[in-house]
């Protein structure tokens, strides 16, 4: 039997909404810890790498992280690249290759990719990862980071004029776009158009306070205070009109609300949803 027939499936991977209770600790970050827990031979207490990358206050969302952590029974490092060098830097690395969790905050995804993308941190968080030995979670612009692209700007940048390059992401999930905060900051116009412009990806866009739970090979679980929005355009018709008018026909649009669960591969699964799952769960494996 060789290495690759007997590796374990990759491991977690959480897409968290922004704005998780991260006081009480409340519900979002207590089920991420204890699916860790679940997963494959996690170490107690959980080490955990908290990226800040992407904010402009990472003093702040380290005051509040660290202490959220530590009353789950998890030992946490803050680790604050602000540049490429820095992403490749032994001490980076290290703590990397130490962690059994990685947790992107919230900030600004442009920074966040810019600094990491194809930099030894990036491969190596891949790496890990795919051998089933890092679980991540992205929280607000973390979550979006960890897509094939991800939304960047507002949403009259994206509409005014032609069509706007997609915004290359991270890739853990590539067969994903992600927006967050999605409800609150009503982010559904802003979707359809990403989706529109590479229907072969899921949109999937996640309200605060909550998260998708994948384990790959397994299921997915929606946990927290809203729920997760799925757009699905690969049997759409893009009719795109001269005065700006952009219809999508046919479009798939599913809303998984707090404690759905799915498994991959349930064949009691509505079919409406197969599509979705199949597309989840090889895009959770890096079979895109």
């Amino acid at each position: 039997m060789n290495a690759r027939t007997s590796a374990r499936p990759p491991a977690l991977l959480a897409l968290i909404g922004g704005n998780e209770d991260r006081l009480t600790p409340g519900a979002v970050l207590r089920e991420l810890i204890a699916a860790c827990h679940e997963t494959h031979a996690v170490r107690t207490p959980i080490q955990v790498v908290v990226l800040s990358t992407a904010s402009g206050e990472p003093d702040l969302l380290w005051s509040q992280y660290e202490p959220a952590f530590r009353a789950l029974g998890a030992t946490p490092q803050w680790l604050d690249p602000r540049d490429r060098d820095a992403a490749g830097a032994a001490e980076t690395l290290d703590a990397v290759r130490a962690a059994d969790l990685l947790f992107m905050t919230g900030g600004d995804q442009e920074r966040l990719v810019d600094v990491i993308i194809d930099t030894p941190l990036h491969a190596l968080v891949r790496e890990r990862h795919r051998a089933g030995e890092l679980a991540i979670a992205g929280t607000s612009a973390g979550a979006s980071a960890l897509g094939a692209h991800m939304p960047v700007g507002d949403l009259d940048e994206q509409f005014a004029g032609p069509p706007r390059a997609l915004h290359r992401a991270l890739g853990l999930m590539p067969a994903l776009v992600i927006d967050q905060h999605f409800a609150q900051r009503k982010r559904h116009a802003r979707l359809l158009h990403l989706v529109s412009l590479d229907p072969r990806r899921l949109g999937v866009g996640i309200d605060e306070d909550t998260a998708v739970l994948i384990r790959p090979d397994v299921s997915l679980r929606v946990v927290g205070s809203g729920a997760a929005t799925v757009i699905d355009a690969a049997r759409a018709s893009d009719r795109r009109e001269s005065a700006g008018i952009i219809a999508l026909e046919n479009l798939g649009f599913h809303l998984l609300a707090s404690g759905a669960s799915l498994s991959f591969g349930d064949p009691t699964v509505p079919a409406h949803l197969q599509r979705v799952l199949q597309t989840i769960a090889a895009s959770a494996s890096l079979r895109d």
